[in-house]
């Protein structure tokens, strides 16, 4: 979704750049200037305030992404009060499942991953702290997308088409309506595959206060997340875990 409202275009540009250097790594002015259309001058004025600032280093000709961005995104991270009591239980439950665990939060209609950790059996995949997705395709973002408001759920729902990451994606927007209230009855969401081909997940949300604040899940390979073992034993473990840090939370939020 995307946000409204007027931005300022050079602050535009600046992010464009840091975005470019995030996905592609470290590139010189010549490649950034033809890369994303801008006069060269531009991107050097723009690189030179970066790094004035510490948010870009240059290494020989190319400039690449400066730790400065780790010190504001660890504020961020350690800002969200859930992060403390989720952290320890997303390493239980890779510790005591062998599989990969995560906590995802919703911004902005995105479902963000803030911390996961992988077991000793755990497929590894790209995934990076501060990756977004889409709300509709993992098992952590339709947990939380089941939990919104009413309201907010139509306005994410009409803002974009749903996009197809696989085969098995929901993109009706009825079907997903549907599947979001079979969470709400259950107490946990599934991925099928729905994101990633041969990877199936379940999670479940964090609430507090009638409120949703994240979700935590477990994400294995399809052929282990079968039977029994996907559709009672995993979702059992996913959702005691959410129950103990919505306990937690609670007493912390009471003072008890």
């Amino acid at each position: 979704m995307n946000p409204q409202g007027n931005i300022l275009k050079s602050v535009d540009k600046v992010f464009k750049i840091v975005e470019h250097l995030k996905v592609n790594g470290g590139k010189t002015v010549t490649e950034l200037s033809q890369e994303l259309d801008m006069p060269k001058s531009t991107v050097q004025v723009y690189l030179n305030t970066l790094s004035k600032n510490k948010f870009v280093v240059k290494n020989g000709s190319k400039y690449q992404i400066g730790l400065q961005f780790l010190q504001y995104g660890m504020y961020a991270l350690w800002s969200e009060p859930v992060f403390p009591n989720v952290k320890s239980k997303v390493e239980e439950l890779a510790d005591s499942t062998g599989e990969l665990a995560a906590c995802f939060v919703e911004e902005m209609g995105d479902a963000v991953y803030v911390y996961g950790t992988e077991g000793d059996r755990a497929v590894r995949t790209d995934l990076t702290m501060g990756d977004r997705s889409d709300l509709h395709c993992t098992a952590s973002g339709k947990a939380i997308f089941a939990h919104l408001p009413e309201e907010r759920i139509e306005e994410i729902l009409s803002s974009d088409p749903l996009e197809r990451k696989t085969a098995q994606t929901i993109t009706d927007p009825d079907e997903l309506r549907d599947e979001l209230r079979r969470i709400r009855e259950r107490g946990h969401a599934y991925s099928r595959e729905e994101s990633i081909e041969g990877m199936r997940s379940v999670a479940a949300p964090i609430m507090l206060d009638d409120e949703v604040v994240c979700s935590i899940s477990l994400a294995g390979p399809a052929n282990r997340f079968v039977g029994e073992r996907f559709t009672e034993e995993v979702p059992d473990i996913v959702k005691g875990a959410a129950n103990e840090i919505e306990l937690k939370l609670t007493y912390s939020e009471s003072g008890l």
